[in-house]
């Protein structure tokens, strides 16, 4: 192996260690600190929780950007600013849920149930509201019971967001649709704002489980289309508009193609 190469190896695993070191680390620190007072005492505790998920998140971004100089981040402020929404988004990389949570203090999601019973990081979702749904379907009964608590959520100004890929992409390309989330959006009569990460799989690659600190790199997070459907209108159809989020996500991905 080329020295320039192993080198760089070295480099990538110190700083993954020290940038998941801080994740496990730092919620241990979080916990004592604020997320056990914010259970106890917190006047809405899904809110607080949700929002101390926030303030770890982006405090693990900062560190990355230090530590991974090379990797710049352009997030448009129209992104932070959405508010009462189903949020779609394509997926990438591991790193896409942390970073849309390190973005959005009010943020709600879906995670597969077996994630739910993993000691503490369960406990953690649990309290923060997020829904745990079998990975086949995104309407199974947990989600059934979830709606109601999901739409006052939404008009108190949160955000639910949803890979309706269901996993990662491991070539760029988007993967089915599942439309479960275009069903509760009508549920929740909440509006979509459509999501496109770009370059998280070049910063935590996918199947190597380590981060690349040597390239230069953007990762780019951009709202690429708002939908408000008339969820009661006779020609409405969750089919149409899941087509229609499909079909911006593909001209999105031409268009990166035409200038690549």
């Amino acid at each position: 192996m080329p020295p320039i190469r192993s080198i760089q190896r070295v480099i990538n695993f110190f700083i993954t260690l020290l940038l998941w070191s801080y994740f496990l680390f730092g919620s241990i620190v979080f916990f004592f600190l604020f997320y056990l007072p914010a259970y106890f005492f917190a006047g809405n505790r899904i809110t607080a929780f949700q929002k101390l998920n926030h303030l770890h998140m982006k405090n693990f971004f900062t560190l990355t950007r230090w530590l991974i100089p090379r990797t710049k981040f352009a997030i448009p402020e129209e992104v932070r600013e959405i508010h009462s929404s189903v949020i779609v988004c394509n997926h990438l990389s591991y790193l896409d849920p942390i970073l849309l949570i390190s973005l959005l203090p009010r943020l709600r999601t879906i995670v597969k149930s077996t994630f739910f019973k993993v000691p503490f990081f369960g406990w953690l979702l649990k309290n923060s509201g997020y829904v745990p749904s079998a990975p086949s379907e995104m309407l199974g009964p947990a989600m059934i019971n979830n709606l109601e608590s999901i739409k006052e959520h939404l008009a108190a100004g949160g955000n639910l967001f949803v890979f309706p890929e269901g996993t990662r992409s491991r070539n760029g390309k988007l993967m089915p649709f599942n439309k479960g989330v275009f069903s509760i959006a009508r549920y929740c009569d909440a509006p979509l704002k459509l999501i496109f990460i770009e370059n998280t799989n070049k910063l935590f690659r996918p199947g190597t489980f380590s981060f690349n600190a040597r390239a230069f790199n953007i990762v780019k997070v951009e709202l690429i289309g708002s939908l408000t459907p008339d969820y009661q209108g006779i020609d409405f159809s969750i089919s149409a508009v899941a087509d229609q989020a499909r079909s911006l996500y593909e001209a999105r991905l031409a268009t990166n193609k035409e200038k690549n």
